[in-house]
């Protein structure tokens, strides 16, 4: 069994699109694929988030704030349960992202809507101390991961080895070159399944992996 842990940025697009690469593989493995979307923030994704400006230390407070709030909601979903909470994170992530939509209170419960989210269950967790300390719990697991950037994956192959792998470039081509090289599947089985041929994408691609 492969347990894939993801360190994201609760509104980033190249988490979302690594979100969705994780996604993609899990539904053509044909072991079981365990996986977890962590949410990492730290003044880093602020600076990143307000790198075309010279922010005031008002405006980095108010986007701490901001990436927090959608942070503390994630983790409110997740009380629901893990594939709910992750298709929270997708759908706040496109509203954001790709309809570049204002993060807000409203936009959080259509959010909560879509996913069949107990509103009222959810509208408390997203305030309650258990959120809180959910939220630091995954700081402290990036911490002890070593985690420096969002997109960031650490990958333990259960079935062989105790160590995991980071992964630094979720692209799904990264994603099938592990799978390979821990003897989970070919890379040439996996990319099959995108819509160009797999010879198009087989290079001399090799993944920033790193033994934890």
């Amino acid at each position: 069994m492969l347990e894939v842990y993801l360190f994201v940025n609760p509104l980033g697009a190249r988490c979302m699109r690594s979100e969705r690469n994780i996604i993609k593989l899990a539904d053509h493995l044909n072991q079981k694929v365990s996986f977890q979307f962590v949410p990492l923030l730290n003044q880093q994704i602020v600076e990143q988030a307000l790198a075309s400006s010279h922010p005031t230390l008002e405006q980095r407070n108010a986007c701490f704030d901001t990436y927090y709030q959608a942070v503390l909601a994630y983790k409110a979903a997740l009380f629901q349960g893990k594939r709910k909470g992750r298709q929270f994170l997708l759908n706040l992530q496109s509203a954001v992202i790709t309809r570049h939509e204002a993060l807000s209170e409203d936009l959080t419960l259509q959010a909560a809507r879509d996913c069949r989210l107990d509103l009222e269950m959810f509208q408390e967790d997203c305030q309650s101390d258990l959120a809180k300390q959910a939220f630091q719990t995954d700081q402290k697991l990036a911490a002890e991961m070593k985690i420096e950037h969002s997109s960031s994956a650490v990958i333990f192959n259960c079935d062989v080895s105790q160590y995991g792998l980071l992964l630094n470039d979720v692209t799904y081509e990264a994603l099938c070159d592990v799978c390979e090289n821990q003897g989970v599947a070919t890379k040439a089985s996996l990319m099959r399944e995108l819509d160009q041929p797999a010879a198009a994408l087989v290079g001399d691609h090799r993944p920033n992996l790193h033994v934890l």
